[in-house]
């Protein structure tokens, strides 16, 4: 999986994806282009747009798009 088959499956708006990242539980909700709940272990946060989700260094302070290939069972 790269950046963009993630990127593209959050921001096609279907379902959540989830995944385990550093030993955590993590996820993206896409609600609708402008709203994205993030969450990793009991961290939450809400993005406002798909830039901000790749981008936003949230997920144990990195960012969704540097963390690809060490995310561990990815839900698409």
């Amino acid at each position: 999986m790269t950046a963009k088959d993630l990127r593209d499956r959050i921001n096609s708006i279907c379902t959540h994806v989830l995944f385990d990242y550093n030993g955590k539980e993590c996820g993206v909700d896409p609600f609708d282009e402008k709203r994205f709940d993030m969450w990793c272990g009991d961290k939450l946060m809400e993005a406002h747009s798909i830039d901000e989700v790749m981008k936003t260094p949230f997920f144990e302070g990195k960012a969704l798009e540097d963390i690809i290939d060490q995310l561990k069972n990815v839900e698409l």
